[in-house]
């Protein structure tokens, strides 16, 4: 399990707390997917779930090593798509150790998951927005751990890999898996979690199962806009929650 007890946590020189008295618990298994505005102190949740980053107060307590995909990163360098994944195998490694053998044939099978098994050989500065976020959550998926932690992993996605990705999300947490991710897009969240979590000013609003959650009025709430129930276009993920 992951749990956050009142954890408030302050960046050095932000006048305000970017999470204040912050609660929420992940279990192994399922899908948490946690939703609010911009500034609103996901990813800083997220990053404390990870290791990142520490409670300035409260507690955080979690039942086992997590492989973690960051909203951003730097990247300087021009490694190859399977070269990158393989960092993700870096927590089983030897102090100085290199990937082996196993370990790139792990990173190969992450990269295969995501469909990008056909550029393995490509640089990462050769790759669109989109590729390269798949590449990112192929290293994550290559680490092995029993728990994810995804910061907008569906970010730059086109609907057809939206869909690969949630359908790996929905298999890893029915393998018992634990997956705690943010996200902006409602369709995604409501098609994979199986939990969802509305956030703002740091504090979560209100937990539950994802269907029941995400609802206009709370949405409204939540972001400070109108919402209304409209059918339009959606790809169709494998089924969270109880059709799993």
């Amino acid at each position: 399990m992951l749990r956050f007890d009142s954890v408030g946590f302050s960046y050095k020189g932000s006048r305000a707390p970017a999470l204040d008295g912050f609660s929420l618990e992940a279990e192994p298994g399922r899908v948490m997917a946690v939703l609010g505005p911009n500034g609103c102190g996901k990813s800083t949740a997220l990053g404390i779930a990870a290791g990142w980053l520490k409670p300035s107060s409260g507690s955080f307590r979690n039942s086992g090593k997590a492989s973690f995909l960051p909203q951003s990163e730097r990247l300087a360098y021009a490694f190859t798509c399977l070269e990158y994944a393989s960092f993700g195998r870096a927590p089983h490694l030897a102090w100085l150790g290199t990937p082996g053998p196993r370990d790139r044939e792990l990173a190969l099978a992450a990269l295969a998951r995501v469909g990008m098994e056909g550029k393995a050989g490509t640089p990462i500065t050769a790759l669109s927005g989109g590729e390269l976020q798949l590449v990112r959550i192929a290293r994550a998926l290559a680490q092995d751990s029993p728990w994810m932690i995804l910061d907008e992993p569906t970010d730059m996605l086109d609907p057809g890999h939206a869909v690969t990705v949630g359908s790996t999300i929905v298999a890893l947490a029915a393998a018992g898996t634990g997956i705690l991710l943010s996200t902006h897009d409602l369709a995604f969240a409501l098609s994979v979690a199986d939990e969802a979590a509305l956030v703002k000013d740091g504090r979560v609003l209100a937990t539950g199962p994802a269907a029941g959650i995400l609802d206009p009025a709370r949405l409204g709430g939540l972001y400070g806009v109108p919402f209304g129930m409209a059918t339009v276009p959606a790809p169709l993920h494998a089924a969270a929650g109880t059709g799993r």
